[in-house]
């Protein structure tokens, strides 16, 4: 290689390594500070959506964006700064954001028009989500947010002997990790002259699957249950985040062998 060549070589290299952008390791990768903006984002418009009484338990929604993505304020807040210092990389994690927000809205529009249209139809099937309430929620101990209930009537398309079981995943979010905290769950079948309940203490994050057998011999009205959450003190910062909430209402010949087992204390 000739002489020129080689000084060319040693005054480009700098200049090209320079180019590469160097991420500290303590700074948040792109996909990771995506996820997380979009959750916090999400927290802090259900946050702004609270009646005036309920303003003050908007931190709880955002301390679940935290605990959901296993990061610190302090980590957020030092690869915020870092990304603001690189207004390109941040650009590019905004522009993937508007992009998920625009197709899951449109997913969220098409999935309405259908569930508007065939509500009624899809009833009928040997294995059916009965659940229509939103299949994510979030408790505190306020005495208006501490307490999610639901009821279903018979219908015609239950039968005898059906299997019903409610499946719910349960995280707690709280500042104090040591605090005592616990959320009731229950699943009852009401019949004429008595009530079948399923029932369990969920106390540490995980799933929960209640189910009942729907008696045979008897006839029902409706089933119903709650998911009550309460803690040591009247911790309004702490909360409880229900997700996955499936309410499956299953014929005799489709009983998954998953759900043959009431759940246990």
């Amino acid at each position: 290689m000739r002489r020129i060549d080689l000084l060319l070589l040693a005054i480009l290299l700098p200049v090209l390594s320079g180019c590469r952008l160097n991420r500290p390791d303590d700074v948040l990768a792109p996909r990771k500070m995506e996820q997380f903006l979009y959750d916090y984002h999400l927290a802090q418009a259900i946050g702004q959506e609270l009646p005036k009484e309920d303003k003050y338990s908007s931190k709880a929604y955002t301390d679940w964006a935290y605990h959901k993505n296993g990061i610190t304020p302090e980590e957020f807040n030092r690869s915020l700064v870092w990304y603001t210092r690189n207004p390109k990389e941040l650009a590019k994690i905004y522009k993937r954001l508007s992009n998920r927000l625009d197709d899951e809205y449109k997913t969220a529009t098409r999935s309405l028009a259908q569930i508007e249209k065939k509500s009624f139809e899809i009833q009928s099937g040997d294995s059916v989500n009965l659940w229509y309430l939103a299949s994510t929620a979030l408790l505190n101990t306020s005495v208006y947010m501490n307490k999610l209930t639901y009821k279903i009537n018979r219908d015609t398309t239950f039968h005898k002997g059906d299997t019903v079981c409610l499946d719910v995943t349960g995280t707690f979010v709280s500042a104090d990790t040591c605090q005592s905290r616990y959320s009731y769950m229950s699943l009852s079948a009401y019949y004429t002259d008595s009530v079948s309940t399923s029932d369990t203490i969920l106390r540490t994050n995980g799933n929960v699957m209640l189910s009942i057998v729907l008696d045979a011999d008897k006839d029902f009205s409706s089933i119903s249950g709650s998911i009550n959450y309460l803690d040591s003190a009247d911790n309004r910062n702490s909360i409880l985040m229900l997700s996955d909430m499936d309410l499956m209402r299953y014929h005799r010949r489709t009983l998954p062998d998953t759900v043959r087992v009431s759940a246990a204390d």
